[in-house]
């Protein structure tokens, strides 16, 4: 039997100069991830970023962007930058996140600084390529809040 190879599906939404996380709480462990999971059968990668933002956030999004941040064959994953709708995270009571949540095992959807990613425990190494890439394209390669250069006039 061929073996199956479980592709994730991960959003990056940027507001500003933050980010849109799950905060995870398990066991006696804090971390934060971007938002994402599997793709399921029938399922493109970008519907399978949709479905998963709106699950662990309550946010919806359109994709806009594929972010070329590499391959782990360990636990492939495709990165997309994504535009969400204005709304405060908040997993919907019947997602199935919420289903696993307990005392020893929490979610919660925040936005929080770019600057802050280190400090928060964002896993894994690939997300935080994959939020820089999306400011760079954002920012058309320059640091966030630069202004942009102007065009000088046609003589």
């Amino acid at each position: 039997m061929p073996e199956t190879i479980r592709i994730r599906a991960v959003a990056v939404a940027l507001r500003g100069a933050d980010v849109l996380v799950v905060r995870r709480h398990r066991d006696d462990r804090s971390y934060a991830v971007l938002p994402g999971g599997g793709v399921e059968a029938g399922e493109t990668p970008q519907q399978a970023c949709v479905r998963e933002l709106h699950e662990e956030t309550g946010l919806t999004g359109v994709p806009e962007q594929l972010l070329p941040v590499g391959v782990d064959r360990d636990a492939p994953a495709v990165y997309f930058r994504v535009r969400v709708d204005d709304g405060t995270p908040a997993m919907p009571a019947d997602s199935p996140e919420a289903q696993r949540v307990t005392d020893r095992n929490r979610y919660e959807p925040a936005w929080v600084p770019v600057a802050d990613l280190d400090r928060i425990g964002l896993v894994p190494d690939r997300a935080r390529r994959a939020v820089g890439l999306a400011v760079e394209g954002l920012s058309g390669g320059r640091p966030p809040g630069s202004p942009r250069p102007t065009a000088r006039p046609q003589r």
